[in-house]
């Protein structure tokens, strides 16, 4: 077990590191495919690739999650048979359910966006099917507990869609870029064929339907929630123009929710990262350790949350408009608030992976619903009243209302140990006052190094994060072990 919890701390850091890599290549995107493609022609193919996500989203059906609970009691038992059998079956469902996904959307792009070349929305349609099949392959590996090899799918994404979107729309203009997009998928679901060969031989598609039966009703229930929490994030920019009717306030939401969005999907992630190591320890009856690990994650995502909140009171006001342009000067006051949000995020992030590991999928379903209910009923009198960053508050509103609910069910399972978290968010709240200092942006960077020290060591001092600790898990995380990750 202690292996395991090394793996564990090692791909949880690794997702870290891909995380930035992801954010890399989504700058040179917006930097190099905008510009070269020109606005019409981009438009085009935002929409066709954006609506796209909405059918591979469809065709997903709960089924990483199903992988995330159920396959490392199958690896803790070392039955490769039963293993692939189980892979083999969860892949007949993806195929099927990617070919359907693949068809609607040829169906109902080719009757609404009749403008297009057909052969786009075909191809684009190949890219839905190959997309859903890479994603289950990929999701192998967090069963297993090899999260980095399942966060690297997203990353070698984002930079071979660079390579082939680019030299797809230089020999083929629009045509040719949604040619990259297909070969990007392709790319990626090869890399994913060839690494999970040695693991336990690509598995064969077959479908029992009793077999899978008990797990499709939990990867289905975990899906309804995912599509209720898909619908929280897309609808903000929605309710601003129904509120308002103003683009520009439109515009100043969705970049600020834009840039949360890269903070706020790494928390889910990295908790995901954990869940091998918690199914197991649950299997064994190992609660006391468990609930350690759940202490655990609450500091570290409560710790990052603060360090979030204070790079934005810092430096918004003066980076904002220099990355941004002066226009959007307004989206440093909306960062703020979903900064704070993520001190929230932290708490369910680690409340909804409780809710997997436990096999409680209809919690996390009422709590996406609560959510999404929570928000529209705060958001338009905030819109009213504040506009964009009132729809900010409203994201913040609806997250803690979501946060608390979670933590409420879960607590009726096992102990969810708040008094950390809590610590650690308070002494980040010793330091507001620096924050409100008007002065240069050298002097608050130079301020936000100060406080990184003083945070830092108030950490220490009261022990919420102990000595050692930190250097440990950078320890596990740099070791080259590779060897035990198999």
């Amino acid at each position: 077990m202690i292996a395991e919890t090394q793996v564990t701390v090692r791909n949880a850091g690794l997702l870290l590191v891909q995380r930035g890599a992801q954010v890399a290549s989504g700058i040179l995107f917006a930097m190099l495919v905008p510009r070269l493609m020109g606005p019409a022609t981009y438009g085009r193919y935002a929409l066709v690739a954006s609506l796209s996500m909405w059918f591979v989203l469809a065709s997903a059906l709960g089924l990483t999650q199903v992988i995330g609970r159920y396959v490392p009691s199958l690896v803790l038992r070392r039955d490769k048979d039963a293993l692939r059998t189980f892979l083999g079956n969860l892949l007949a469902v993806r195929l099927v359910g990617g070919a359907v996904a693949a068809g609607a959307y040829l169906l109902v792009t080719a009757l609404w966006l009749r403008d297009l070349d057909p052969l786009v929305l075909v191809t684009v349609a190949g890219a839905v099917f190959v997309r859903a099949t890479a994603r289950l392959l990929f999701a192998f590996f967090l069963g297993v507990n090899q999260t980095a090899r399942w966060g690297m799918g997203q990353v070698l994404r984002g930079w071979v869609s660079l390579v082939f979107l680019l030299a797809g729309f230089y020999l083929g203009g629009l045509g040719g870029a949604c040619v990259g997009l297909l070969l990007t998928e392709v790319a990626v679901l090869l890399v994913a064929v060839w690494w999970i060969r040695p693991q336990i031989a690509l598995p064969r598609p077959r479908l029992n339907v009793h077999l899978l039966g008990p797990y499709l009703r939990f990867g289905l229930t975990f899906f309804a929630s995912d599509l209720l929490l898909a619908a929280f994030r897309r609808s903000g920019e929605a309710m601003v123009w129904v509120v308002s009717g103003d683009y520009v306030q439109v515009g100043y939401f969705g970049l600020a929710y834009g840039v949360f969005l890269m903070a706020a999907l790494l928390f889910p992630q990295l908790t995901l990262a954990f869940a091998p190591l918690l199914t197991l320890l649950l299997s064994q009856g190992r609660i006391d350790e468990l609930e350690k690990w759940i202490e655990r994650l609450l500091k570290g995502l409560a710790v990052g949350g603060v360090l979030a909140v204070y790079g934005v009171l810092f430096l918004a006001k003066d980076v904002v408009p220099m990355v941004f342009g002066s226009a959007y000067g307004p989206v440093a006051t909306s960062l703020l608030a979903l900064a704070v949000t993520l001190l929230a995020l932290g708490l369910s992030s680690v409340a909804r992976l409780l809710a997997l590991v436990f096999d409680l999928p209809g919690a996390a379903l009422a709590a996406a619903g609560v959510r999404l209910v929570a928000f529209w009923a705060v958001g338009p009198p905030l819109v009213a009243w504040r506009r964009s960053v009132g729809a900010c508050l409203a994201v913040l509103a609806a997250s803690v209302v979501y946060s608390a609910y979670l933590v409420w069910r879960m607590k009726r399972t096992v102990r969810f140990p708040l008094r950390t978290w809590a610590l650690a968010i308070a002494l980040g709240g010793l330091f507001l006052p620096l924050a409100w200092l008007h002065w240069s942006l050298e002097m608050r960077v130079v301020l936000y190094l100060l406080f990184l020290v003083g945070y830092g060591g108030a950490l220490l001092l009261l022990r919420v994060v102990a000595p050692g600790e930190a250097a440990a898990a950078w320890r596990t995380i740099r070791r080259k072990s590779w060897a035990s990750n198999g």
